[in-house]
């Protein structure tokens, strides 16, 4: 038997397919909708089942709800009532209790199974509305049947009030019980409250949008019942939950405050506290109204500012970060049991940046203070790039938003811009360029020394290309960073991620792209790159080697059949072994490349390129009784492929991307452009092929030329024989090797040389002048923008890296992952990643004035984003920290450059500022002038 089977005994029963088929959760749905009551008992009654469980679409109810809501299923009721099932629990997804149910659909007989459990709170509310009051007010809805109905709705009504239902307890909109049967002009109903009311029936506390009372629309239908309600005595005014909703739902704030007062004088208030209407609590309620006084009197008065209702688990803090109120959020932050966790998954900040939107705009709203708030306050320590169920951090929505201001404040806390929602997008996706190079700008501050002062420095951050993840001081801020022990070395291992995914989006981005040559990400790039240069050469050396192996095995051995020297002998069996570990490690490279990222793989033209060269080698080197011309055609492939690949592998070196970069992008245009045309070259190809293709049987009774060799002569008569060697020469013809001798134009004479003109002027004057045009144009182009090339290819590059070792940060680990550790990957994933273990603090320091000297903050677990210079640390326990790294001059003159355009704008924004003070003097010295005029204008009438 298996785990997940049941099988039943005289003592129990389990999950069998025998009694109860696969899912006795279904069979108990089942039986309940069939009626049969003696397997749904057996069901219930050995345990089989959780019956509490919520059923999926299209129900959404648990088991009991279903039963209220259906007619004839009072047994069924009792039953699940005698197993002690949740008679008060409120649905999660419409927020209704059973008793609601039961009312809702006229279930007369399930709603006196209900009442009769002791547990029932027959004052429960569901948006603000008792059961009682949602029977009444569901008679004005009866259509069809509707005395018969209606004898339905008033038994109900009777049962309820024989319960004990408070027949004074209001709507959110101030409608009572009693209200409602006398605008509905309902004596019956009216009658049964006269005799079941537990207390006395208030006719005048509550009052409509329009101000009328109960006492308004009973005196308009039954004046003669006016003496009985009266006739009761009257007692102690009462202050209840119900009272002091109905000031909050009227903004009555003034009169809430004085009976909540009253109510601590005698400390009375703590039951309240807790009270809720069906759809909020007191302090949710207030919060959402913005009554900040109110707000004030309950949580002074001990109110739980985390608690809230089963039908609205939004906590009273997260309203005020929705509505913007920001002294309710400072209300809030000061008190001491307030809990700043996610709210339904969101975090305080991303609710409050989603409420900047939707919220209007009044007095009480300050969403730039609450922003500032949750962000500035230490005790709150909000996740900037927390998640929400879509992946979207707060900076995603601010961007969407186009709000540049909140997009600012968010980088300099600490967003990252790399961070991946469900979509796959980036917040760089709708991040303002000018926004983001404002905030690139910021990122390059120096001290107070002066330019010229030898201790100058220049300070770079890089703490938005710092995932979560990978941020040692966020995750581990308890734990010493500097310890050495396997265990936080395990711990620290789990935080490497990509860090030029967003550098990556920016090449992808027209809008972003120029701003790759700023100076913080050309000083990042420079970092990366002397990061990762060692893997770069030891790949291009290892490919170098299969490249020379091969090509001296292919020349020198392979295919040559004569007697060889022992010295050649011994060469090619060396360049032989070479050729073969080389292809073993070409394997094994490529098979990795593709286990980690198949799709990246697979779409790169490079990789498709090395596959074949796999194949093609692996015949040359495994397969050395093949025919001579089949060795001759794969040697010819291999040398080819080879020397390509490593054509472009040398390429990816920064200074040399720009050529490659030309070579491929003047080859996919003049391939875009050849398609467009080809229709027409294949045209000229048919057209000479029609005209010539019986010019051998025209000159066979020609006599042969005795000048031309036989071979010769063949040659030239089957250049146009069939169509395939027909648009061959005519793309040789292309090139302006028209060889026109050879063709004959004597069978057609007139035809056959106005389409060659034709063509000739078309082809190899038009188009192929056109195509050259094109490739200066763009080879022009790519050595105006030579420095951003080369800024593109670096980061692809690294990105490619990245990658291969590290994987996608926001991308779920693989099955394969799992055994990518025993191939020794981690030490070089942890070579090329900067964060958090080369640069611990996101920052560096550069000396301009000792050569450009570059100095890593040391590490210190006390905040991500302080202005703490104090420590520093040259760097002498570990590898990276004993190279001597210098930052290049031409990234040091542009950040110069930055900080002086920044001074610039300091200066002019304090010379603006000091003109506004200036008009300011003015203007209160013009108001005195005018008081002391209008003064003596009055001494002279007088």
């Amino acid at each position: 038997m298996t785990t997940n089977s049941y099988e039943m005994d005289t003592n129990r029963i389990s999950r069998g397919g025998s009694l109860f088929g696969t899912d006795p959760q279904l069979q108990l749905r089942k039986a309940l909708r069939n009626n049969d009551y003696v397997t749904f008992k057996k069901l219930v009654s050995y345990g089989a089942v959780d019956l509490e469980y919520t059923y999926p679409y299209p129900d959404y109810k648990t088991c009991l709800e279903l039963a209220v809501s259906e007619p004839d299923k009072q047994e069924f009721v009792k039953l699940l009532l005698q197993h002690e099932t949740q008679v008060n629990k409120v649905n999660d997804k419409d927020g209704k209790a059973p008793l609601h149910l039961a009312v809702e659909n006229a279930n007369l007989n399930g709603l006196a199974a209900l009442l009769e459990d002791d547990r029932i709170d027959v004052n429960i509310k569901y948006k603000g509305n008792t059961a009682l009051l949602m029977a009444i007010k569901g008679i004005q809805d009866l259509d069809d049947n509707r005395e018969e109905n209606l004898s339905i709705y008033e038994d109900m009504i009777e049962l309820l009030l024989k319960a004990g239902c408070n027949v004074n307890s209001p709507d959110n909109k101030g409608i009572t019980p009693i209200y409602s049967a006398s605008k509905q002009g309902l004596e019956r109903v009216i009658t049964l409250i006269l005799d079941y009311a537990k207390g006395p029936i208030d006719l005048d506390t509550y009052k409509d949008i329009r101000g009328r009372t109960a006492r308004y629309y009973l005196n308009d239908a039954f004046p003669h019942l006016l003496a009985k309600f009266d006739a009761v005595a009257k007692q102690e005014e009462i202050i209840d939950a119900d009272k002091l909703f109905s000031y909050l739902n009227r903004h009555e704030e003034d009169n809430f405050i004085r009976d909540y007062t009253k109510l601590v004088k005698k400390n009375e208030h703590r039951q309240l506290l807790t009270a809720n209407n069906g759809m909020y609590t007191l302090l949710q309620l207030s919060a959402e109204k913005g009554f900040e006084k109110v707000v004030g009197v309950l949580l002074n008065s001990g109110a739980d500012p985390n608690a809230t209702c089963s039908a609205n688990t939004t906590r009273p803090i997260a309203i005020a970060c929705q509505n913007g109120y920001y002294k309710i959020l400072k209300m809030f932050i000061d008190n001491e049991s307030t809990i700043f966790e996610p709210v339904n998954n969101e975090s305080l900040l991303q609710i409050t940046i989603r409420g900047m939107k939707t919220s209007p705009t009044t007095s009480k709203v300050d969403f730039k203070s609450c922003l500032d708030l949750l962000l500035m306050t230490p005790k709150i320590n909000i996740n900037v790039n927390y998640p929400d169920m879509k992946n979207n951090t707060a900076l995603h929505y601010a961007a969407r938003n186009g709000d540049n201001d909140t997009v600012l404040e968010l980088l300099r806390s600490g967003a990252c811009v790399a961070l991946r929602n469900k979509f796959n997008e980036p917040p760089l996706a709708d991040i303002n360029a000018k926004t983001f190079e404002t905030f690139l700008d910021e990122c390059i501050t120096s001290n107070s020394e002066r330019p010229s002062d030898d201790d100058y420095e220049i300070h770079m951050k890089y703490s938005f290309l710092v995932y979560p993840n990978n941020s040692l001081e966020n995750e581990l801020c308890r734990l010493p960073l500097m310890d050495n022990t396997n265990n936080n070395i395990n711990k620290y291992d789990a935080f490497l991620a990509p860090e030029t995914e967003a550098l990556l989006y920016m090449t992808r981005n027209e809008e972003l792209r120029p701003l790759l040559k700023h100076p913080v990400i050309t000083s990042f790039l420079y970092l990366k790159w002397q990061q990762i240069s060692g893997l770069f050469y030891a790949n291009i050396t290892f490919y170098s080697l299969l490249w020379l192996s091969l090509t001296l095995y292919i020349i020198l051995g392979y295919g040559v059949e004569k007697e060889q020297s022992k010295s050649y002998e011994a060469l090619n069996v060396v360049t032989h072994i070479g050729a073969i570990i080389g292809l073993i490690l070409l394997i094994f490279r490529e098979l990795f490349q593709f286990i980690v990222a198949p799709t990246r793989y697979l779409q790169s033209i490079e990789n498709c390129m090395e596959v074949i060269l796999i194949i093609v080698t692996a015949s040359i080197v495994g397969y050395g009784s093949a025919t001579e011309p089949t060795k001759q055609q794969l040697s010819a492939i291999a040398i080819l492929l080879s020397s390509a690949e490593l054509v472009l592998l040398i390429g990816q070196f920064p200074t040399l991307s720009t050529n490659i970069v030309m070579l491929k992008t003047v080859s996919w245009n003049f391939f875009k452009f050849l398609l467009w045309y080809c229709i027409l070259i294949i045209a000229f190809a048919l057209s000479f092929y029609t005209l010539f293709r019986n010019v051998t049987e025209a000159e066979d009774l020609t006599p042969p030329n005795p000048n031309n060799t036989g071979k010769e002569e063949d040659e030239e008569e089957d250049f146009f024989e069939d169509p395939g060697r027909s648009l061959f020469k005519t793309i040789v013809m292309l090139t302006g090797e028209f060889d026109a001798g050879s063709i004959k134009f004597s069978t057609f004479p007139v035809t056959s040389h106005v389409i060659f003109i034709v063509f000739v002027f078309m082809i190899p004057i038009v188009l192929f002048n056109l195509l050259n045009g094109l490739a200066v144009s763009d080879t022009q182009e790519i050595r105006a923008n030579a420095e951003l090339v080369g800024h593109i290819s670096r980061v692809k590059l690294i990105s490619y890296f990245e990658n291969v070792l590290i994987g996608k940060a926001y991308s779920k680990p693989s099955k394969i992952w799992s055994w990518m550790p025993t191939l020794c990957i981690k030490p070089f994933a942890k070579r090329i990643s900067l964060f958090p273990f080369f640069l611990p603090k996101y920052r560096i320091i550069v000396k301009p004035n000792q050569d450009n000297t570059i100095i890593i903050p040391h590490a210190e677990p006390l905040g991500k984003y302080d202005n703490d210079y104090e420590d520093i640390e040259g760097g002498k326990c570990c590898f990276e920290r004993c190279q001597n790294y210098r930052l290049d001059r031409k990234i040091v003159k542009n950040a110069k450059l930055v900080i002086s355009k920044k001074t610039y704008v300091s200066e002019f924004d304090e010379i603006k500022e000091k003109l506004t003070q200036y008009e300011n003097k003015i203007e209160n010295i013009e108001n005195t002038l005018k008081k002391i005029f209008h003064a003596l204008e009055n001494r002279r009438d007088f």
